[in-house]
């Protein structure tokens, strides 16, 4: 109760501006880019096989799911956003844990973050990137040449980073924008190609079923709250996080609920039964050939969008931990020129691209495989979905 207690006097209190703490850092981001920045943190590889999963659940009733699903969000992120508006100092929902927890769940909450959720994943889905991208260079398949390049994309991302809050969050502006072009696209194009008689809904299902697609379109927007990690550098909190976390969720459910239905209208009854590449199969359908292959140009764009998020956001967590004596001081270290935490952003990129370099070697070809596998049309070759229109 004690720390509730503390956790409310300290949104009361922390509405005045002398009670900000200053952390060396520069108030940059607005509210287009922490809008962009939740999309970005979500919109992984995962859209491009969950229609087809959540399909496979309900059928052509999935959109009951994103409704029920749209309102759990709606809750949780008006707590976000009333929280994230009062405490504006860097690490987004670790902050908020260790005001109210005290040092130990803020240890825990920090170490989960930045390790777990964080560094484990990016090194993760840097392997699947790269191995995705050697089905169109093959050179990267090659044990050097991979490493070498997992080496050379965590060292530009390390001086953008480092270089200034402005220059990483120009980055994963730039890459969330070019993410969404394919997706936007694809949306577009579908809305034109939809068959009505596939949305109809013939069997409506049990409360069961809407519940467990719901939990699974809830766990795929996790990740929106990392966006509130640079907490510190959001320009005009009380205004901004609110509008921010409403842009870029209400966004991510227009995105979302639009793909749904074009993969549904499209596809039809079909779409149930293809849960590897539902999105591929509705490109090759509506756009052609070229259209597998602008859908694989997207995944790796998106992969890489998630990282270069991941590389502005996650090293905060581990500046703020470090000021609150919950990591050693020295990662709490401020750039004198830039005004960014170049420490924790040097060591979080080693530890990412040093499980990327240990992981790469034992999953070498295999989801290189698996994802060529995953893009093939309905139950076509992969090869036609790849091959020159």
């Amino acid at each position: 109760m004690s720390r509730a207690l503390k956790l409310a006097g300290y949104i009361v209190c922390s509405s005045r501006p002398g009670s900000v703490r200053n952390e060396g850092l520069v108030r940059v981001i607005g509210v287009g880019a922490l809008g962009l920045g939740v999309v970005n943190m979500v919109v992984g590889a995962g859209i491009f096989v969950l229609p087809g999963r959540v399909a496979a659940e309900l059928g052509s009733a999935a959109i009951l799911a994103y409704l029920i699903c749209s309102v759990a969000l709606a809750l949780i992120f008006l707590c976000f956003a009333e929280v994230g508006s009062r405490i504006t100092r860097s690490g987004g929902a670790y902050a908020y844990i260790e005001e109210a927890f005290g040092p130990f769940a803020g240890f825990i909450a920090s170490i989960l973050f930045w390790f777990g959720f964080s560094a484990l994943a990016d090194a993760a889905i840097t392997v699947a990137m790269v191995e995705v991208m050697a089905i169109a260079f093959p050179v990267l398949g090659e044990s050097i040449a991979r490493a070498v390049f997992i080496i050379a994309l965590f060292m530009f991302l390390t001086v953008v980073n480092i270089r200034g809050v402005k220059a990483g969050v120009r980055l994963y502006v730039f890459n969330t924008l070019a993410k969404l072009i394919p997706l936007l696209l694809l949306l577009v194009a579908g809305l034109f190609a939809i068959n009505i008689e596939n949305l109809a809904i013939p069997e409506w299902p049990s409360a069961q079923q809407i519940g467990a697609g719901a939990i699974m379109l809830f766990f795929a927007f996790t990740g929106a709250e990392s966006a509130l990690n640079a907490s510190g550098e959001i320009k005009n909190p009380s205004k901004t996080v609110p509008m921010g976390l409403l842009l870029g969720i209400g966004g991510l459910l227009v995105l979302y609920i639009g793909l749904q239905t074009v993969a549904q209208g499209v596809l039809g009854p079909e779409l149930a039964n293809n849960t590897e590449a539902p999105l591929a199969a509705v490109a090759v359908e509506v756009l052609g050939g070229w259209g597998g292959k602008m859908l694989l140009v997207g995944v790796v764009i998106s992969i890489y969008g998630a990282i270069s998020g991941d590389m502005l956001g996650a090293p905060r967590v581990i500046f703020a931990s470090s000021l609150d004596d919950n990591l050693p001081k020295v990662l709490s270290k401020v750039h004198p020129k830039y005004r960014t935490p170049y420490v924790a952003v040097i060591f979080f990129a080693i530890v990412v691209c040093a499980f990327a370099l240990k992981w790469h070697v034992q999953v070498s070809g295999c989801i290189r495989d698996r994802v060529a596998a995953a893009h093939r049309p309905r139950r076509e070759p992969c090869r036609d979905a790849f091959a020159p229109a």
